[in-house]
C-alpha cells in the first residue's frame, strides 16, 4: 500500500519541536552535484500555528543534510493558501545558517487550500534562472499539504515534469492521496509520503532525506577502468596496475597465453573495489598474454550447476531444460 501510517511513541515529538538551531546541522549528503530545491509549503488555515512550527522544524531537519552553497545545493521556498507567496529564492541564502535562521522565522500565512495555482506559481516563478536556478542544476520541488487542494493540480504537475522537474509530495492529516499520486514523480514509494498527523512527520524525515540526496546525486555512471599499466614482468610473473573506475565496487580480470605452443584456458582474478594493483604467478615463461580488465557496479550474482552423470555406451545422452 502506497500510503504510509506512521504511528510512534509521542516522546519522538519532542525531537521534531525542538528549535531548529538544535538540528543537527551536520552535512550527510556529500556530492558535488549541483542541485536547486524549491519547497511549496501549504499555509492554509486547516494547518493550525502549532502544527505550522511542526512545519518548520520537519523542514529544518531536511534542509540539515545538505551542503548549502551557490556551489551546491540552493534551496527556495514559496508559501501557498489563496494565493502563493515567494519567501525566498533559490540564491537568497547562500549558507546553511541563514537559511535556517529563515525557516525559523517563516510567518504563519493562511487562507484556502489552491494547490494547483501554487504549483503553477512556482514553475513561473521560482524555477527561473532570474530566480537563482541554475541551467545544469538538478531541479525539485517538494510539496507538503495537508488537505485536498480546491483546483485542479493534474495538468500543473505534469507541466512540473514535463520542465525536468522531479516531484515530491508530502500530505499530512486530510492530505488527498489520490493527489499526492498525481502531483508525485513516479515511483511513489520514492517520492510520496502521506502521515495521518503532524507528529509523525518526525518518523519520514530520514527516509525523504535519504531519497532526496539520492535524487540530487542522480544515477551512478557505470565508468570504466584507466590507464592499465603492465609492469615488473619476471620469467613466471607480472604486475598490472590501473586507475579507479568511479562508483566501481570490484574488478575482474581476465588473461590468457597467446603465443603458446598448446591452447590455453582464461583464466579469472577478481578483487574488490579498493585494489587497484595486482600481480599475476604461475605464467609460462617467454609467453605473451592477453589480458582484459572490467569494472563491477554493484554485487555479482552467483550459483552452482551440475552436469548429469555419463550415458551408458550407445544411450541417448538426456538433456536437461528449464524447470
Amino acid at each position: 500500500m502506497k500510503m504510509k501510517m506512521f504511528l510512534a511513541a509521542a516522546a519522538l515529538l519532542a525531537l521534531l519541536l525542538s528549535s531548529s538551531h538544535a538540528q543537527d546541522t551536520g552535512t550527510k549528503c556529500k556530492t558535488t552535484a549541483q542541485a536547486d530545491l524549491v519547497l511549496l509549503v501549504d499555509g492554509s488555515w486547516s494547518i493550525g500555528r502549532i502544527n505550522f512550527k511542526t512545519i518548520r522544524n520537519f523542514i529544518a531537519r531536511i534542509v540539515s543534510v545538505f551542503d548549502i552553497s551557490p556551489d551546491r545545493v540552493q534551496i527556495g521556498l514559496a508559501q501557498y493558501s489563496g494565493d502563493p507567496k515567494t519567501e525566498w529564492q533559490l540564491n537568497a541564502h547562500s549558507t546553511k545558517a541563514s537559511l535556517l535562521d529563515a525557516i525559523a522565522t517563516l510567518p504563519y500565512k493562511g487562507g484556502t487550500t489552491m494547490t494547483g495555482m501554487a504549483l503553477n506559481f512556482i514553475l513561473q516563478n521560482n524555477f527561473k534562472t532570474s530566480a537563482g536556478m541554475r541551467e545544469n542544476s538538478r531541479k525539485i520541488g517538494i510539496l507538503i499539504t495537508d488537505g485536498k487542494s480546491q483546483d485542479e493540480i493534474v495538468f500543473t504537475s505534469q507541466s512540473l515534469r514535463e520542465n525536468g522537474i522531479e516531484l515530491y509530495a508530502v500530505g499530512v492529516n486530510n492530505a488527498d492521496e489520490d493527489e499526492l499520486r498525481a502531483i508525485a514523480s513516479d515511483p511513489d514509494d520514492i517520492h510520496m509520503y502521506n502521515v495521518n498527523d503532524f507528529k509523525f512527520l518526525v518518523d519520514i524525515v530520514d527516509e525523504i532525506t535519504v531519497n532526496l540526496c539520492n535524487s540530487i546525486k542522480g544515477p551512478v555512471p557505470l565508468s570504466a577502468v584507466k590507464n592499465m599499466n603492465v609492469y615488473d614482468e619476471t620469467s613466471t610473473t607480472m604486475k598490472v596496475r590501473w586507475g579507479a573506475a568511479e562508483g566501481a565496487t570490484g574488478y575482474m580480470m581476465l588473461y590468457r597465453a597467446i603465443n603458446a605452443t598448446e591452447p590455453q584456458l582464461e583464466q579469472e582474478v577478481r578483487v574488490g573495489g579498493e585494489v587497484t594493483d595486482v600481480q599475476l604467478v604461475q605464467l609460462t615463461p617467454s609467453t605473451a598474454y592477453s589480458i582484459s580488465l572490467y569494472a563491477l557496479h554493484g554485487d555479482a550474482l552467483e550459483g552452482t550447476g551440475v552436469t548429469c552423470a555419463a550415458s551408458p555406451s550407445g544411450a541417448p545422452n538426456p538433456q536437461s531444460g528449464p524447470p
